[in-house]
Formats: structure tokens, sequence, C-alpha cells
């Protein structure tokens, strides 16, 4: 009899996983354990998803005659334990295309290996293989747009149905000690979250088929953050509720400009892990190693202000209520309030990007180092820093009758559709609201074309 264990990670579905599809395949029975083994209050908005997700997924399997084990620890640890307790002869997983996970799957797969135990990854998490997709002079691409172009005719897809019955194994009674569950934030700040979201790959796809009712719209509505315009479908693509095959594969079907501009926003999502997959010190330094000597201002106070959304600039405070209510913030807005802190703050990208990746619930490092560095001007592809967005100006543009900053304002729905967007302008005090801006909009520009002189100089 062969037995295998099927370890996931972020690939928490039943359809359209390779891994999980050549597991089945190859083994009598499977073994089915998710390991836990971040520190607690890390990333918690995300945890706090993943909570819920597992929970949708165990349900999936137990409908089919399987059990899944959360269990906490190191995997390096628990795996080779788990395999012989069991007597499993593979492991199977899906592969993560990060640097320090690749990494960390060569050593587990070299000590499984000793104990007579293969581990067995497949894709499923991208559409580009970064290794094939290159230039015509054999160099990654640095810019998205040619990146896209060579990588787009690549993609292919393959659906893999669910399973209906699965055999699924019991867990060896000497890891019982090991199982744990993913204990919910404290205190609770995520149940605002669930007004809006519902993990688990049966939410995943109902999002994306009433997402794809509305696809003609979506290139003329997609910035403006009052209107419900796009796909919310970032954290199930995150943790693999639903795979990026088949998103692409029922847009592609959909068809028109909307479809042609939302597989666009998939590529960016491709490009972050192909820029990761190039070049891995991206996610600790400036790509572009001439900020390495940028001056950032220190501002723990500001910071602060910028977190808890009381900067005085309206655009700036919605989108930051917003991420902390609903772990989730509207990417043109996701765009601005990045901006803000570290242009006209001026303070470092990698402060923005942490907090980002404890508030989001669709936390992924690759897209939310690639979004911050893009803006912030020291990344691949980059906006230049010289490219300030003004605030005012963008919610005048894509907010005009302020609809998204009195849903997150509520201390300014009194104000006028002009005055709302800059309420210093009103010229009058506004109980339970900032007087005026922390920085000065045009001080704060002018602030940052000077620090850009000073290393332009050097």
């Amino acid at each position: 009899m062969s037995r295998g264990i099927f370890w996931f990670r972020r690939d928490l579905r039943l359809a359209d996983n390779p891994a999980l599809s050549r597991a089945i395949q190859s083994h009598d029975d499977v073994l089915f354990v998710y390991i836990d083994e971040a520190e607690p209050g890390s990333h918690d908005a995300s945890r706090a998803w993943l909570g819920k997700s597992l929970a949708a997924l165990a349900a999936d399997l137990e409908r089919r005659g399987a059990t899944l084990h959360v269990l906490g620890g190191d995997p390096k640890a628990l795996l080779p334990r788990l395999a012989a307790a069991c007597g499993a002869d593979a492991v199977h997983v899906s592969s993560l295309y990060e640097p320090q996970r690749d990494a960390r799957d060569a050593e587990l797969a070299a000590l499984l290996s000793r104990a007579g135990v293969t581990m067995r990854r497949a894709g499923g998490r991208l559409l580009t293989d970064a290794d094939q997709v290159r230039s015509k002079s054999d160099a990654p691409y640095r810019v998205f747009t040619p990146f896209f172009k060579a990588a787009l005719p690549t993609w292919n897809y393959r659906p893999r149905a669910a399973p209906e019955r699965i055999a699924g194994a019991v867990l060896p009674a000497e890891l019982a000690g090991a199982v744990t569950r993913i204990a919910a934030p404290k205190p609770r700040w995520d149940l605002g979250f669930w007004r809006q979201w519902t993990p688990g790959e049966a939410s995943a796809r109902e999002r994306l088929r009433a997402f794809l009712d509305d696809l003609d719209a979506y290139p003329d509505e997609r910035d403006h953050p009052g209107i419900d315009a796009t796909s919310r479908l970032s954290p199930h693509l995150h943790f693999g509720e639903i795979s990026p095959g088949h998103v692409f594969d029922a847009a592609r079907a959909r068809g028109g400009a909307g479809a042609d501009k939302f597989i666009a926003e998939l590529g960016w999502r491709e490009f972050a892990y192909y820029v990761l997959r190039h070049w891995p010190d991206s996610l600790t330094g400036n790509f572009n190693p001439r900020f390495d000597t940028f001056p950032w201002q220190q501002d723990p106070v500001g910071l602060e202000a910028w977190k808890r959304g009381r900067t005085g600039v309206p655009l700036i405070d919605a989108g930051m209520r917003q991420l902390w209510h609903e772990g989730w913030m509207h990417n043109r807005v996701r765009m601005v309030v990045a901006s803000w802190l570290t242009k006209h703050m001026g303070i470092h990208w990698k402060e923005g990007a942490a907090w980002f990746m404890h508030t989001l619930v669709d936390a992924d490092i690759a897209s939310n180092t690639l979004g911050w560095q893009w803006v912030a001007g020291t990344g691949v592809d980059a906006a230049p820093y010289f490219r300030v967005f003004n605030p005012v100006t963008q919610s005048r543009r894509f907010d005009p009758s302020g609809t998204y900053l009195r849903r997150w304002l509520p201390e300014l729905a009194g104000l006028d559709d002009a005055s709302i967007h800059a309420p210093w302008e009103a010229r009058r005090a506004i109980p339970g609201y900032p007087d005026k801006p922390i920085v000065d909009l045009d001080s704060g520009r002018r602030g940052a074309l000077e620090r850009l002189e000073r290393i332009a100089r050097r």
C-alpha cells in the first residue's frame, strides 16, 4: 500500500491543483496537513483570513471523506517525523516561488531523501515560467509592458476538476501533540472584515462569476474607489482558493476590453513574482541602488498618524481607515497613500510595506514589495521618483462626489462635494478631524524633489 502526504500551503483549493491531483493519483491514501509556522501576531489580517480559509478547506475535504490536520511547528522537523510515523513514501507540495521558501524546500527535500521519502513539487500558483520568459538578449525583463507581451502567449491552462471522493489517512497518534489552530487576532480588530469577505474556494469562484457579469464597465470604473468595480480576488488568489489559470481562462472566454484590461492586471501579479525570482534582494533592499543613500525621514509621530488615518488629507485617511476596517484597500488609493508616505512625508517605503503586510488580507510579499518600490520610485519599472501624486487632485478626479470619502470619514459627511476633498480650505473647524494636513501639499512635494536632488548630485 502506498501512502503520501499532501502539504497544503497557499493552494487552499481542491480544483485546479496539480500537486493535489498528482498526490491522489499516486497513492492509495493521502494524509492532508497544513503546517503553521508563523509567529503569533505576525501578518494579523492575512492570518485571520487563513484561519477561515482552512476551515472552509477542511469542510470541503470532509465532504469527500478526508480530514485536514493543522499542525504547528517547523516543517523540517515535522515532515520527516510524520512520514516515518505514517509510512509515507512521498510529500507533495505546490511551489511558492519565493526565494527563502524555495531554498528551504531544497533543504527539506534533501532531508526527506535521506530517509527514503521523495518531495514532489508542482506548479499552480503562477502562469509564467520565469526562467523561460526572457528578452532577445537572454536577460530578464525589467519593465512590465515587454514582459507582459512576452509572457501572455505562454500562459496555458488545463482545468482539473475537484475530486469527488478522497481516501484520507489518519494522523499518527504520536503527532497529536502538534495539532494546533490558527487563532483569531487579539483584540478582534478583524470582525469588520467578514461583512465584506467570505474566505474559501466556493466563495472565490462566486466572486469571480459576479465580477465577470460587470466586466464591460471595468476599464472605466476600476479607478473609482466609490464604485465596487474591481474583482476583489486578490486574497482568494493569494491563498490559492482559486487558481490564476482559472481566472485567466474565464476572463479570456468572456472577452472584450474589460477582459483585456483585467488580464493585464493579472499580468502585474505575475510580474511581481518574476521580479522576485530574478532579483530576490529586492525584498529587503532598493531595486535601484541609487536610493541606498537616500535621506529618508524619521517621523514616528507622522507614521502613526498615517497608519491611523489622521493625516488631515481625506483621501489618505479614508484609504487607511478602509484598510483597518476591511483588511483591504482600493488599488488607486493604495498608490496615493504610498506616494504620500514616501514622497510628502519622506518615510522609507519599508515602513509602509510592513504595515500593509500586517493589515492586508491579501498580504502578498511579491506584489506588496513591487507595489511599494514602484510608487516610491526605487524599484523595477518604477514611476520616476519625481512623480508625486497630489491626493486632492486624485480625490477630485476619481471620487468627485465624495462617495468614498463620506463612507470612511463620517466627520466630513456634511461638507459639500467641492470642499470635502480639501476641508482645510473651508476655513472652519470640523469636530473630530485635523484642522490641516500634517504635511503641506506644496512644501511636501518640494521636499521630495529636494531629497532627490541630493542623491542626483552624488
